[in-house]
């Protein structure tokens, strides 16, 4: 067992020496009060080891990742919720299915999440923490309808190449994957800006298309009309088609396969070969220092004894007041 402290030795020391000593004192001094003093004796002992933080150190092996930094571009269009997934679910669902699939294929890599709707933003720098990737992916949604100002696939191109320069230039030995997970559909009436600027700096991954030619209707998000579907100029149900033509071709810019995801059960082929996912070299792991907390067992007769104290306090609080203060007091 050693001492994590909360609080310096320096500051320790003479806070809780100049308490224990004022208890001490009180404690003789004031033999009618001794079971008041003894408890707050106490208390100061118990505070001191949870200012200590007693722990006791628990083995593990070093923490280790793959040398692979997985980059995931997700479409957050008010198009992806179109139902026309796997039947009649939401784009969206195919999206975290085969996200969590990838993060399944290229565990111990790192992951990176930019999304785009009518801005794209970084949603989660590169990382080793697959809890928090998983932990966005399962709170995916679109952006709010009402905010909708059009899309382009391509929003997300540049924060993409700035990130991938960085990552190589950090970890240049690390394979670079990117999966550009969409629907396809542009609404801002523009073309899109090639991809073909970041095939040279690919090692791998896929562009994953969602939706049917047929299309689907999509349910509006957030607002009044959370939840209800969303209608056209014309009053009609409002339908959106995955646009295959515009992924194969950034498949294509890319040099990634492109993949129709209909079923969340088809495996994700071919979007890692010629990857060998191996561990990056002993030089590059990091330790990690794990331990167990106590100060808790102290914490606990702490808590028991300043509900003691508090009490004793609230009862000598005097009940009501006597004539001569509340006369007094109006005075």
């Amino acid at each position: 067992m050693y001492f994590e402290h909360l609080i310096p030795l320096w500051a320790t020391i003479p806070l809780f020496g100049a308490m224990l000593i004022l208890c001490t004192v009180l404690l003789i001094r004031r033999p009618r009060q001794r079971l008041a003093w003894v408890r707050r004796l106490v208390m100061v002992l118990l505070l001191l080891v949870v200012a200590l933080r007693p722990v006791t150190p628990i083995e593990g092996e070093q923490t280790q990742r793959m040398n692979a930094n997985v980059f995931f571009v997700v479409d957050r269009t008010g198009s992806m919720n179109a139902e026309d997934y796997a039947g009649e679910q939401p784009r969206l669902e195919g999206v975290k299915a085969d996200m969590q699939r990838v993060m399944d294929m290229t565990e111990g890599a790192r992951y990176s999440i930019i999304a785009f709707d009518s801005a794209a933003t970084q949603q989660l720098p590169l990382t080793t923490d697959a809890g928090a990737a998983t932990a966005w992916i399962d709170t995916l949604t679109t952006e709010p309808t009402a905010y909708s100002q059009g899309s382009n696939v391509d929003r997300a191109l540049t924060p993409l190449l700035v990130e991938i320069s960085e990552a190589r230039s950090e970890d240049p030995d690390s394979s670079v994957l990117v999966y550009f997970l969409s629907d396809g559909e542009n609404t801002d009436e523009q073309d899109s800006e090639s991809f073909s600027q970041a095939s040279g700096v690919i090692d791998g991954g896929a562009v994953l298309g969602y939706g049917t030619a047929e299309g689907g209707p999509m349910k509006a998000q957030g607002g009044e009309d959370h939840g209800e579907y969303i209608t056209g100029p014309d009053g009609q149900q409002g339908i959106s088609s995955i646009d295959e033509p515009q992924l194969q071709t950034i498949a294509g810019e890319m040099g990634v396969p492109y993949l129709h995801r209909d079923d969340p059960e088809v495996e994700i082929e071919g979007t890692m070969e010629g990857i060998d996912l191996q561990p990056v070299p002993i030089e590059s792991r990091r330790g990690v220092a794990s331990f167990e907390d106590w100060y808790w067992a102290a914490a606990i007769p702490l808590t028991a004894l300043l509900i003691w104290e508090l009490g004793e306090m609230t009862y000598r609080l005097p009940r009501k007041l006597d004539r001569y203060d509340v006369s007094g007091a109006q005075r």
